[in-house]
């Protein structure tokens, strides 16, 4: 059955693969359709996509030959044999979800870190898992997400109220660097706040928040999985910024934001 997407937190592929499977109303669909006819990118990847049911499916196999399933699998809990079958998604959107559990997967060996029983959840380092995450970002990942300031002020708006921060539109704005989005994810049964933009030269960059009781802190830093990472802690929040940029100059980013998100 078609419904309305977001359209704008969408990637390209999730829209792809929407259109493709028919969940998309009228309006969503003609608004694919127009962007393929403006965006060259986009038109050869839906065509690829469309093109491409039947491939995949070696093409995965292979790749789930390769995966070390058995020590994924000994790190669930043992209830969750007990869970029954999912309903069947469709080939293309399967397959999606399927290229993204192996990316995760693979990508540091960040999935199996999470769900490790033998390390209690509370004490788990946000900020790997967080890298772990942002290993997967590229330009491409955030260069297509839409540019209408009410759609930005609308995801800053939910965060600031889930987060109980202060935020702006324009105290998030960084000179030289485009905001590109705001959204809300989970970890450890608590919300994460990833607030992303794009550095023209270095690439994806990501301000994240989660809720702590640790205590004030000041700047500190480290670097995991290539990239380098400014940390600190307010009486209610933590606080980092990630990417690929010189440490000096995450650090300067993370000063000038630093009096806006605390308030």
């Amino acid at each position: 059955m078609s419904t309305h997407l977001d359209l704008a937190s969408m990637s390209a592929d999730e829209l792809i693969v929407a259109y493709l499977d028919g969940e998309l109303d009228e309006a969503s669909k003609l608004a694919v359709e127009d962007r393929a006819n403006r965006d060259s990118a986009f038109r050869d990847r839906f065509e690829f996509l469309a093109s491409n049911t039947v491939s995949m499916d070696a093409a995965f196999t292979a790749l789930l030959d390769d995966a070390p399933i058995e020590r994924m699998k000994s790190k669930l809990p043992a209830a969750l044999g007990q869970i029954g079958p999912s309903p069947a998604l469709p080939n293309r959107r399967r397959f999606l979800a399927a290229a993204c559990l192996m990316a995760g997967a693979v990508a540091g060996g960040g999935l199996v870190r999470l769900l490790s029983s033998g390390e209690d959840a509370s004490s788990q380092n946000w900020r790997a898992v967080v890298a772990d995450y942002m290993q997967l970002y590229s330009a491409d990942t955030l260069s297509n997400l839409s540019d209408d300031p009410s759609v930005k002020a609308d995801q800053i708006a939910r965060v600031a109220n889930v987060m109980q921060l202060p935020l702006t539109t324009q105290g998030l704005m960084i000179s030289g660097i485009p905001f590109k989005r705001a959204q809300l994810l989970t970890f450890d049964k608590k919300p994460l706040a990833q607030i992303a933009y794009l550095d023209p030269r270095y690439g994806p960059i990501a301000l994240c928040v989660t809720h702590s009781s640790t205590g004030k802190t000041g700047f500190q830093r480290e670097q995991r999985l290539g990239m380098n990472i400014i940390f600190w802690s307010s009486a209610n929040h933590s606080f980092m910024v990630i990417g690929r940029n010189p440490p000096d100059q995450l650090e300067a980013i993370a000063n000038q934001l630093q009096s806006n998100l605390e308030g």
